[in-house]
């Protein structure tokens, strides 16, 4: 039997960890960061179709900022759009995506700018998740972590071992040391930020742990559409409190599961982690666009509409993009956001 999942794509987010490349006029699940295809797109393709026995993919939503409608609309191919006229942060459009769905959908949440290479272990985390999602579980995915990143919220699960395991509790971004005791615990995963539930198990746990935010969802979906594309009722969605998925249902409810998955995960927070993914040369360096470089090494150094000549430099991030330009050693990339310029 084929266990059928409908994705939900959240495409929001102001661009501002990679900027100048990423803008809130053009974040980065827009950019063609990592290949010849934008986030958004490599994102949607890994959710089509019938990719593993068990398992597959309805027609996908995406829903994100209204000023984006337009690279949205050129990007999103045949997926349904739900644009917010404000931004809400994720649980509105989590209440909206169940809402959007039958009550007996399984509904996938994905954001829309993280990188994934093993295709095949994500699709077999899904497939696991199901089973558990299709009994009444909120299921997250909690990524098996090699090193004690404080850049990540973490899942503490019940063991250190199993394809769907009972949920503990979800802990913010610790410091070093408690990041340390984590990983040597081995029962703690990196929180990705993706869902699997039951539309109705979801609707339910709203009515219980946030019920304002989803009476403005309810009333703020739309009744109309132009093409695959509809709005939120302006009015009504601004009336909607802002606040996380993982503040206003996950880190309440009761029954939560996490499937441990080893799949070559990253969510590209900053230019080292673009870094990491990226083609290198023989020294390390990653150079787009029209660059030169002389004796560098562990370099990201990019020009988008400008040339940039580089030397002697280490472990350093140049990057000229819209008119702007950012240089910061690759151990301060955590502070280009306060960097960033609208």
């Amino acid at each position: 039997m084929t266990i059928s999942i409908k994705p939900v794509v959240l495409c929001g987010g102001n661009g501002t960890r990679l900027w100048p490349l990423s803008t809130p006029r053009h974040p980065k699940q827009f950019l063609n960061l990592l290949g010849a295809s934008s986030m958004l797109e490599v994102t949607l393709a890994r959710v089509q179709g019938n990719p593993v026995d068990g398992l597959s993919f309805s027609q996908p939503m995406v829903i994100g900022a209204e000023r984006h409608g337009e690279l949205m609309g050129g990007l999103a191919g045949n997926a349904d759009i739900l644009m917010e006229p404000v931004g809400k942060n994720s649980a509105a459009p989590v209440a909206a995506a169940a809402l959007s769905a039958d009550v007996d959908d399984l509904v996938l949440i994905l954001p829309a700018d993280h990188d994934i290479a093993d295709l095949g272990a994500f699709h077999r985390a899904v497939l696991a998740g199901a089973q558990a999602a299709k009994t009444g579980s909120i299921v997250t995915f909690g990524i098996i972590a090699e090193t004690p990143a404080t850049g990540y919220g973490y899942i503490e699960a019940a063991s250190k071992s199993g394809d769907v395991i009972d949920v503990v509790r979800f802990v913010e971004k610790p410091d070093l040391e408690t990041a340390k005791s984590y990983i040597a615990s081995g029962n703690f995963f990196w929180n990705a930020g993706i869902f699997l539930f039951r539309a109705g198990d979801m609707i339910d746990a709203f009515e219980a742990h946030a019920p304002d935010i989803l009476e403005a969802v309810s009333a703020a979906m739309p009744t109309s559409k132009q093409g695959t594309a509809a709005s939120f009722d302006t009015a009504a969605f601004e009336a909607c409190r802002s606040q996380s998925i993982d503040y206003a249902i996950i880190e309440h409810h009761d029954d939560l599961k996490v499937v441990p998955v080893d799949m070559g995960w990253s969510d590209i927070g900053d230019f080292q982690a673009l870094w990491e993914r990226s083609e290198k040369d023989e020294n390390g360096n990653v150079l787009i666009g029209n660059v030169r470089a002389i004796d560098c090494k562990n370099c990201y150094i990019r020009a988008t509409d400008t040339s940039i000549s580089v030397a002697g430099r280490e472990n350093t991030v140049v990057v000229a993009a819209g008119g702007e330009m950012l240089v910061c050693d690759m151990h301060t990339v955590q502070s280009v956001k306060e960097l960033a310029r609208a």
